[in-house]
């Protein structure tokens, strides 16, 4: 939960803002998760829920980087014409001396520490490679396009909010809350306020 505004980014959502506001609307999931966990502890056990909860952490972390991989797999292209748009010299110079910038897209271009002006008429069209400075930056928004630098425009991006949205429900359904009430019971009265400190601890 406390990476949802970097895993909203990766997902392709380049606006700080916007990761921020996706990022408080998966946080209020938990909310939910929690008061769910709550009307059905008692009814159907601790067990059971963590159980269910730690298939479904299981399931959504598996299939989250397979979303992030299609994200990568089919991110737009680096155009020449495009990087060199803002002058040779702000060209990224990893995409300079590669010996085929022609395999270049943007996931290769951040790796390089480069930042990605996407195409201003499409998002997914080829796009600018440039070094990544806030002068470009301002440059690549002058012209009303979309400046990335931690994630690539993508067209799956949601499902990935929406897996990150998914963990964090099921999390707080049964491993996120259940761990705090078993230790609540478990231990006699006298050692209840060390042994519960000790698992805040380590959780």
């Amino acid at each position: 939960m406390h990476y949802s505004p970097t895993i909203v980014q990766f997902a392709g959502f380049a606006s700080n803002q916007t990761a921020l506001a996706l990022s408080l609307i998966t946080s209020g999931l938990n909310v939910i998760g929690t008061v769910i966990s709550m009307r059905f502890v008692d009814r159907y056990g601790r067990r059971k829920l963590m159980i269910i909860s730690m298939v479904g952490i299981i399931t959504c972390l598996v299939v989250l980087p397979v979303v992030f991989f299609q994200a990568a797999a089919h991110a737009p292209r680096i155009g020449n014409l495009e990087s060199t748009h803002f002058g040779s010299n702000s060209t990224c110079p990893a995409y300079v001396s590669a010996p085929n910038p022609a395999s270049w897209y943007c996931m290769t271009c951040l790796k390089a520490q480069c930042g990605f002006c996407a195409n201003c008429v499409s998002a997914y069209a080829p796009g600018a490679c440039v070094a990544s400075n806030d002068g470009l930056k301002k440059a690549c928004a002058g012209e009303h396009c979309v400046w990335y630098t931690k994630g690539c425009p993508s067209k799956v991006g949601f499902f990935a909010v929406i897996l990150l949205g998914l963990y964090i429900i099921i999390y707080a359904l049964g491993m996120g809350t259940k761990p705090w009430i078993v230790n609540s019971e478990i231990y006699p009265l006298r050692f209840r306020g060390t042994c519960g400190a000790v698992e805040g601890l380590l959780q």
